[in-house]
């Protein structure tokens, strides 16, 4: 059995869950425009989140193919979906706190520190998601394949995390 199988479906349909991966970054970036007093948080931060990924996710497979343990082109792509929509599930959950702490406080710091807290919860869960969907009895993890995962998660969030420090930069300047 499968530990995709054992791991529990997503609580909505997953074209909802990925609708709110879609408009979550979004939401953030208008907290963030609304601190900043510019709109260019709204596209900054779905491009972050995206565009990070989209570019770091063939070199997660390249390199699971060169360790011999890569599932499937399919499997990857539907683990990539159910990962997307975890971390838009995820961050719907922590919009509203983000927001209320973000537009009470006082300080613009304290917008950032909330909008990286929220994104980055998310986007951590989301990557457990993917680490549990890409672990499967057809391709049995091994030490490196988990390396090779440990690396790429690494590798990706440093990617989207100085990224994310120009643009909270621009934000709090």
């Amino acid at each position: 059995m499968s530990l995709v199988s054992e791991t529990p479906a997503l609580p909505m349909s997953r074209g909802a869950a990925l609708l709110l991966a879609a408009l979550g970054p979004v939401a953030v970036g208008a907290i963030l425009a609304v601190r900043g007093g510019t709109p260019a948080p709204l596209i900054a931060v779905p491009a972050v989140v995206f565009g990070v990924v989209g570019a770091t996710s063939p070199a997660l497979y390249i390199a699971s193919a060169a360790t011999g343990a890569a599932p499937s082109l399919g499997a990857v792509v539907r683990a990539f979906g159910v990962a997307l929509a975890a971390f838009g599930i995820a961050l719907a959950g922590l919009l509203l706190p983000a927001a209320f702490l973000a537009l009470s406080s006082v300080e613009r710091d304290t917008t950032v520190v909330v909008a990286t807290a929220a994104i980055g919860a998310a986007a951590l869960l989301g990557l457990r998601r993917l680490a549990s969907e890409l672990a499967t009895d057809a391709v049995r993890p091994s030490l490196g394949a988990s390396s090779v995962f440990v690396i790429w998660a690494c590798a990706t969030l440093g990617i989207a995390g100085r990224l994310w420090w120009d643009l909270a930069r621009q934000v709090t300047s």
